[in-house]
Order: structure tokens, then C-alpha cells, then sequence
């Protein structure tokens, strides 16, 4: 699937996995292979070692709230890992920062 055809924002992903591990996990965490796969591809895409809810939002066009129940549900199936947070302004709650796991390193949960 292309979304953005000919823009700069242009992604390329699947909506189809053969891995039985991932589905599993995907059905798990009650997050469908489209948006975990719109996400991979997202990531891969802008060269992110780690991301945050608001940057998935941004590019996404996902709600903030969207974005971090995914993450959140993505983090307890072992899909993704929390990697830190970052602060964003002397007030208020820092942002997660979180990093998608490797297949090779989904095989060791």
C-alpha cells in the first residue's frame, strides 16, 4: 500500500505478514498488521533510532491519544521498546521514547 503517492511524505508498506510470531503478538496487543506495518515503515522511512507518540501523530494523522495506546499496547506485546523519555518543557510529564525491536530480537521474548 502507498499512501501520499508522488509527495515528499510518500510510505510504502504491507497490510500482510506471514510471520505467525508477529501476528500473535499484533492480535495480543489488539493492534491490526496495517498500523504496525505504516509504522515500520514510517521509522524506517525518517532513519528513527527512537520515536515518540507525537511524532507518529504528526506523520500519522493519528490523535495523541491514538498514538500512545498503541505504543502502550505495542510495549506490553514486546513489539517495541522504551528506550527513555525527553523533556519537552520545564512543566509537565516528559515524552516516552520508544524504539521498534528487530525481528531477531522478537524470536528471544
Amino acid at each position: 500500500m502507498i499512501e501520499s503517492v508522488g509527495q515528499e511524505e510518500q510510505l510504502a508498506y504491507t497490510f500482510r505478514s506471514n510471520d505467525k510470531e508477529l501476528l500473535d503478538k499484533l492480535n495480543q496487543a489488539n493492534i491490526s498488521v496495517k498500523t504496525y506495518k505504516k509504522i515500520e515503515a514510517l521509522v524506517e522511512r525518517m532513519g528513527w533510532d527512537g520515536f515518540t507518540s507525537s511524532d507518529l501523530t504528526s506523520h500519522l494523522s493519528m490523535t495523541v491519544r491514538n498514538a500512545q495506546r498503541i505504543m502502550s499496547s505495542l510495549s506490553e506485546s514486546g513489539l517495541v521498546e522504551y528506550k527513555g523519555e525527553e523533556l519537552q518543557s520545564p512543566r509537565g510529564r516528559p515524552r516516552k521514547i520508544y524504539m521498534l525491536k528487530k525481528a531477531n530480537s522478537l524470536e528471544k521474548n
